[in-house]
Parts: C-alpha cells; sequence; structure tokens
C-alpha cells in the first residue's frame, strides 16, 4: 500500500522559516540613501486601496488585487518593509514599487518582504502548518532503505575531503549543494549588511565539525538524492563536489547552521533560507563575479527537511515564488500540503516539510492563492530539460535493456508531462512481468516526484495492459502474452483530485522524475540460441537472424558474433588479439592482448602442441572480467613453442 503508517513527532515552539531575497531587476544599480518621495502618478482611489489588503497576515483575509493599480510608498503597511523601502533613493525606490505593482504573485507575499540596501526585495517567513501545530521531523524508519543509516557503519571522512556526488556530469548548469563550510566574502550578502566575511561551519550532527561521520554522510547522500530527483527533468547536475570554475549557471547552496564559527549571524540566522529570486544565468550570480547573488542559505536541518529547503531556494534563484492558500476567511503564505485520506503532496514552493510527495507547482490545489507561476516553464527556459530518454510513440520507441536471460534492467527520466517513454521488447509465449520503481528514500517521506502510469502494446497497437495504483507510485503488470514484439510505454500520472474539497492527490503537472524498470520476459522466443533484443537490435525482428548467417561476412557466425559481442553486420567488429609481445625463449614474459565487451568473460590457457597437448587454462586468467583485457605469462617454458588461447563466453 503506497500510504505507509508513519509515526510523525511534533514539538511545542518549533516554527521552520524560510528567507528569499528577490531581485529587483536593477542588477548593476548603486547601492545608496537619498530623499523620500511617492511614485508621481495617480492616486489610487481609497475604496481600491482598501481592496488591496496589503497587511496580508497568516490567518486573516486576502483579497486579490488588480495588477492595474500603481502603488505609492504610503499604500504599504507600517513597518520595517516601508520604512526600508523609504531610504532607497528615488529611482530605486520607484523601481521597487513599481514592480510590487506588476507582479500579483510578488505583492501577495508582502508580508514577508523586507528590502536591502541596494532595492533588493527579501522575505523573512515563518512556516505555520495549516493545522496550527508546529511540525518537527519525523523519527528514523525503521525500515532498510537503500542508504542502511547505521551511525556506527564505516570510517570517519575529512570535511576537506567531502564524498563526491553528481546527478549529471558534464551538464553546463551546475547545483553545488555545499556541506564542508565556506568562507563567504565579497558578495552582495557582505556588501550589503556590512559583514566583511562569514566562517561558515560545515554539516554537523554529531557535534564534530571536523569530520563526517557514517550517519552523516548518509544524510547528506540522501540529501542529495531528493534534491537531484527535484531537479532531474532538467539540464542541471546536482552535485556534492565544489566546482572548478564558478559561472553565470553554477548554483550554490550552502547547508550551514545560522551561527558561523566566530558566532556571527548569517543572513538566515532566524530562517530556514534565504536566496535570490530570477538570478541563475546572470554575470553577477557567478560566485566569484564580485557582489554576487550567491551562495543560497540553507539551514542545516536532518535529511527530509534540509532538501526541502535547499530545492525551495535554489527555485527562488530561477525565478519562483511561493505556492500559497487561502480560502477567504484564511491565509497561509506557503501551503503546506493536504492528505484526506491518500498521499500526502505538498508543493515545493509552499513547503513540502512532512509531505510524501513535494513537486514543483502551477497551482493547482484547492484554494491556490496568487500561486499561478509555472514553475517547470521558468526553471526550464533558464535551464532547459534534459535529453529524452526515448522516443514518445511506437514508431521511434528505445530498445528494452534485457539480457540474455530474459531480465529487464533499464533505467530513466521522464522530463515532460506530455512526453512518456516507450520501449519495443520481443519475447516468446508465457508470461512477463515488468515494475516501474521509483525514487524512493530510505527514510523519512518518500522524497519522489513521479507518479507511473504503465501500458503494454502489442504489435497492432493494441493495449493489452496497464497499471496505475492510486495508492502508489510504482507500476507493475503481469501478463500472459502469444510470442511477438511489444510495446511499453512509460507515463507520467496524477493521483486523486486537488481541486475538490477535501482535495486529495496531485495533477500530472510535475509528476517528473527518475524510474527504473526490472523484470522478466522470455529471452528467445523461437528456440534458435540468439536472445530476442539482440535479433531485434541488429536484424529488426525477433525471427530474422539464423544463427549460422554470416550477415557481414567476416568469418563469423550470427551466433558466434552474439557470444564474443561483436557486431553482426559490420566485418570490422571481430573478437581477435589486438597485440603480442616477446617470445618465450628469451626469458621476457609474453603478453597477449584482445578486445573486450561488457557481459563477457575471458579464458586464456596454452598448449605445447595443437595436436598433442590440449590447452590448459591459467589459473589466474579463468572468467576474467571485460575490464582486463591483456595477460602476461610470466614463466619460462622449455618447450620449443608454445600456443596461447584467449576464449569468450556470455557472463549470464
Amino acid at each position: 500500500m503506497k500510504k505507509k503508517a508513519i509515526q510523525y513527532v511534533f514539538a511545542t515552539a518549533l516554527s521552520l522559516a524560510f528567507v528569499a531575497v528577490v531581485l529587483s531587476m536593477l542588477d548593476g544599480k548603486q547601492t545608496g540613501s537619498g530623499p523620500q518621495r511617492a511614485i508621481d502618478n495617480e492616486p489610487i482611489p481609497a475604496s481600491s486601496a482598501e481592496q488591496m489588503n496589503l497587511s496580508r497576515r497568516v490567518g486573516q483575509p486576502r483579497k486579490s488585487f488588480s495588477p492595474d493599480l500603481l502603488i505609492r510608498l504610503e499604500d504599504l503597511p507600517a513597518g520595517e518593509f516601508r520604512n526600508d523601502v523609504g531610504k532607497l533613493p528615488d529611482d530605486l525606490r520607484e523601481e521597487v514599487l513599481k514592480m510590487l505593482a506588476e507582479d500579483r504573485c510578488l505583492l501577495s507575499d508582502i508580508d514577508s518582504l523586507r528590502v536591502d540596501r541596494g532595492g533588493a526585495l527579501y522575505y523573512v517567513c515563518s512556516f505555520i502548518p495549516r493545522d496550527g501545530a508546529p511540525m518537527e521531523e519525523a523519527a528514523l524508519s525503521k525500515e532498510s532503505g537503500l542508504l542502511g543509516f547505521s551511525a556506527a557503519q564505516g570510517a570517519l571522512v575529512s570535511v576537506s575531503t567531502p564524498i563526491r556526488l553528481h546527478s549529471r556530469p558534464g551538464s553546463d548548469n551546475i547545483l553545488f549543494l555545499d556541506f564542508d563550510g565556506h568562507v563567504v566574502e565579497n558578495t552582495r550578502w557582505n556588501n550589503s549588511r556590512g559583514v566583511d566575511r562569514w566562517d561558515c561551519l560545515p554539516y554537523d550532527k554529531d557535534g564534530d565539525s571536523t569530520t563526517f561521520n557514517a550517519l552523516e554522510l548518509a544524510f547528506i547522500t540522501q540529501i542529495w538524492e531528493r534534491v537531484s530527483e527535484d531537479f532531474a527533468p532538467f539540464e542541471v547536475d546536482v552535485t556534492t563536489e565544489q566546482p572548478v570554475e564558478w559561472t553565470p549557471t553554477t548554483g550554490h547552496a550552502l547547508i550551514t547552521p545560522g551561527l558561523d564559527a566566530n558566532g556571527t549571524n548569517c543572513p538566515h540566522a532566524s530562517a530556514g533560507g534565504v536566496a535570490y529570486v530570477n538570478v541563475f544565468g546572470k554575470t553577477s550570480y557567478s560566485y566569484d563575479s564580485g557582489n554576487a547573488y550567491s551562495p543560497a542559505w540553507c539551514k542545516d536541518y536532518h535529511e527530509a527537511n534540509a532538501a526541502e529547503v535547499i530545492s525551495h531556494e535554489l527555485g527562488h534563484n530561477f525565478s519562483l515564488k511561493h505556492d500559497k492558500w487561502s480560502d477567504g476567511a484564511v491565509t497561509n503564505g506557503y501551503y503546506g500540503g493536504h492528505v484526506n485520506g491518500g498521499i500526502k503532496w505538498g508543493p515545493i514552493m509552499g513547503t513540502g516539510y512532512g509531505d510524501d510527495v513535494s513537486q514543483w507547482s502551477k497551482g493547482e490545489y484547492l484554494h491556490a492563492f496568487e500561486s499561478d507561476q509555472d514553475d517547470l516553464l521558468q526553471v526550464s527556459t533558464r535551464a532547459g530539460y534534459r535529453p529524452d530518454d526515448a522516443g514518445d510513440a511506437n514508431g521511434s520507441a528505445a530498445l528494452l535493456g534485457v539480457a540474455a536471460d530474459g531480465a529487464v534492467s533499464h533505467g530513466g527520466v521522464i522530463e515532460e508531462t506530455d512526453d512518456p517513454d516507450v520501449y519495443v521488447f520481443s519475447t516468446g509465449a508465457g508470461d512477463i512481468t515488468i515494475q516501474a520503481k521509483t525514487y524512493r528514500a530510505s527514510t523519512r517521506t518518500w522524497g519522489g516526484n513521479l507518479d507511473l502510469l504503465l501500458e503494454l502494446y502489442n504489435s497492432s497497437g493494441d493495449l493489452i495492459a496497464s497499471s496505475n495504483d492510486p495508492l502508489e507510485m510504482d507500476a507493475s503488470i503481469s501478463q500472459y502474452v502469444p510470442a511477438g514484439e511489444y510495446f511499453l510505454h512509460v507515463k507520467p500520472t496524477g493521483a486523486g483530485n486537488p481541486l475538490v474539497d477535501p482535495p486529495t492527490g496531485y495533477t500530472s503537472y510535475a509528476s517528473l522524475g527518475q524510474y527504473w524498470l526490472t523484470g522478466l520476459v522470455s529471452a528467445d522466443a523461437d528456440g534458435d540460441g540468439l536472445p530476442n533484443q539482440w535479433e531485434l537490435q541488429y536484424f529488426g525482428s525477433y525471427t530474422n537472424a539464423l544463427p549460422s548467417g554470416d550477415l557481414d561476412g567476416d568469418g563469423a557466425d550470427n551466433l558466434t558474433e552474439f557470444i564474443a559481442g561483436t557486431v553482426p553486420n559490420d566485418a570490422g567488429s571481430v573478437f581477435k588479439a589486438t597485440a603480442y609481445s616477446a617470445n618465450h625463449t628469451s626469458g621476457t614474459p609474453f603478453t597477449i592482448d584482445w578486445n573486450t565487451m561488457p557481459g563477457r568473460l575471458y579464458t586464456v590457457s596454452r598448449s605445447s602442441s595443437l595436436q598433442y597437448d590440449p590447452f590448459a587454462p591459467f589459473p589466474d586468467a579463468v572468467d576474467l572480467p571485460y575490464t582486463r583485457n591483456s595477460y602476461t605469462d610470466s614463466v619460462s617454458h622449455a618447450e620449443a613453442r608454445i600456443f596461447y588461447r584467449v576464449e569468450v563466453k556470455t557472463a549470464e
């Protein structure tokens, strides 16, 4: 069942907070002070000003604001924010007020806004769950997961050599999760606050900030897994390794306590996270650019909550604003999600604390308030989607990964809602089973974003089986099928209906992320010794190749080509010795090299006579893996000649 009985622990006075900073679109303007003056525009009628209801505090009624109205300084609620806006130079103040008037999503977050001396707006928002109960993190799950958390396992690792993890190595867009501490200086954070530097501490859960123990490494790994899942659809590399070069497309999430090593408050000292908005890709986003809009500050919570904060704050870097909730009588600046008998769901840009599934959103939930910003569009516009894994129709299907014994093993990513992945495979008559697994964290909340629908079609295009459990994100098909060619469609789907009262589940909008296909099909439908997928790959059908055929005329028949792992329609692809050296009679060791292929094992044998002396394998050269393509016989032999043989077989 999808909904597991997870015990959550609540503290009596915990309020998790976010802080996010909104770039004022004045990238490069100087800070300073100047005389206060209201924007020189026609004043807003009193009745309209009342409707604006700019003081939108959590728990108070909230009314929508027309983007056609203009805002004056005096229209802002009295307090620190209005005072700081009033201290800005005239041009910066006008730009800030204009931005508030033009962006209703931003304006609806006004209770949380502050402004720095350079005209950059930032949020200071405390998260309070909708039911009014402050939330503590859930206890560790008793079930063993992928990571198998245990404080006793493994050795200590110095913070100077942290674990190096990458979700998409080589991408030009990097999201660096910084767990080992950092000296922050010469950034906008420093310049706007008059702080020369922060000596930020590493992620630390055992009181020793010089090392990471096994449990801390497990936390770091799971945080990285969860954030990687959130950004899996996009062309980004989520990594724990500091980049060699900082660029305008290098994000920097600094996971650190609120106080630095000298006891100085960091910008997020009283909040969960701090981040500028809409800076990804700008020259000034590069961390070493001087006066940089980086890093994004993230409080050092445990794995699930830390991951939610990091994705949320990096989302702000990509221009995303908050997902809110209002029923007309009560308003919450962070939508905490819903469950109502189904899957507990919440938006990343609200708060996903305690939600089994947290996803990007465009306000597709009941009572969404000024939350229709399209998160996927904003991130993909700046970073792009990652390349598609497979075609989206039978005619462009990718070959399903099936081993010679019929075992299915294939990984992929659903990048876009309307782009399913389609795979083709052949099987003999009999039962087939295919499971589609999505990412599931080993402790606390689930952490995955993708809910799957599996569909199985025959070669005529008829749907013969499907799977979509409303209480489970995974899917599986077990079906008896005749021998033939089949197409497996892996599709994103939603669950429940988040727009009814009470809301349940989520739409398919952001049901995106990683999946793994496993299972078993008949490996050789026509019984000719050649696996279905191999024949399908090279001959277009599982019945088109004869074991004794030699399509490329290289002297090796199709069965030999399959066993060797060579290409049956390429005469240049042959299994052979690629080099050998020395003569054994000279006393120099004899070395032989050969070409290898994945999934194959190799054995090296010797004989002194092809007629009278059977080949005997070297004891240390039996079933060598494909990563070993050379063997040296260092023994001196008395025979006049020695023959060497390299044999290959499939690993299954």
